[in-house]
């Protein structure tokens, strides 16, 4: 599965960050160090985790762990709350005392799996972290990290361990479309770097040019084009970081079309040019 580091950049004072995303927002297949619940406040969304498929509806909740490789495909109406942690937010003697870590990675990620009352319960909380975000107020990391605490006692003493669940599964119809993306993932992982065809790429789904482009943009909600040039966009954000390869070299890795298409794409994604970026999120620094 194709594959690319995400660099959340939460508050390093306080381990912790909100943010909404709407159907438009296509989380292709990635990782990052962080820890993430999702809730799903409307629509539909389909779900990979390390390779295991799902499926959620209004009011779903699914958790990644750190280092977990997933990505999102949601239906173009939908809208889902995102809550990013590290463990920095916790208390450091506390958390490698009751060994939370390895207790997180042992719970059940996804709420298909768990009890109805155990959903609206984990639900209730991520809404009042929402509420203490809209309000502003002096205290809202106080109040906002207290309610973390409650909701990660409650993942590691309530959540049906993943030896006590069984994968609910997803339909014939939805599991033949996340297989047929999953294709097209591994496509544009291994061949980003070179010219890619619309062509090239229904062949690989084994589509004809027509019925992939219909079938990629009801089943993303953007055209192909638009998914590669943010993929693109991605690859080259993590060189930008990683990397001491100078802008124009590392555009021309990506291949994106035209150097004025790729700064105006970049900017409008993160708000800063790539020259700023670098200078922002570099791990070196």
């Amino acid at each position: 599965m194709a594959i690319y580091l995400e660099m959340p950049g939460l508050d390093p004072k306080f381990g912790f960050k909100f943010l909404e995303n709407k159907g438009d927002i296509l989380t292709t297949p990635h990782w990052h160090r962080e820890y993430e619940l999702v809730l799903l406040t409307k629509g539909k969304i389909n779900l990979g985790i390390n390779g295991n498929q799902f499926q959620l509806e209004e009011g779903g909740i699914v958790f990644f762990n750190s280092g977990d490789i997933h990505y999102i495909v949601a239906t173009p109406d939908s809208n889902r709350f995102v809550y990013q942690f590290d463990m920095s937010l916790f208390n450091e003697s506390i958390v490698k005392k009751i060994n939370l870590v390895e207790r997180l990675n042992q719970v059940s990620q996804v709420s298909s799996l768990w009890s109805d009352d155990l959903r609206l319960r984990v639900r209730k909380i991520l809404l009042e972290i929402v509420e203490e975000e809209n309000r502003q107020q002096s205290d809202m990391d106080f109040v906002i990290e207290g309610l973390m605490y409650q909701l990660v006692t409650l993942m590691i003493r309530e959540f049906p361990k993943n030896s006590e669940t069984k994968n609910s599964g997803i339909n014939i119809k939805s599991k033949m479309i996340l297989e047929t993306l999953n294709k097209v993932f591994l496509y544009v992982e291994s061949n980003y770097e070179n010219k890619m065809t619309l062509e090239d790429v229904a062949e690989a789904a084994g589509f004809s040019v027509y019925y992939f482009t219909r079938f990629f943009k009801k089943n993303v909600g953007q055209t192909f084009v638009e998914f590669l040039n943010n993929y693109r966009i991605d690859k080259a954000k993590w060189e930008i970081i990683n990397t001491d390869a100078s802008i124009s070299a590392i555009l021309n890795k990506v291949r994106f079309s035209s150097n004025k298409t790729f700064y105006r794409l970049f900017k409008k994604q993160t708000g800063i040019s790539p020259k700023q970026y670098r200078i922002k999120y570099n791990i070196d620094k």
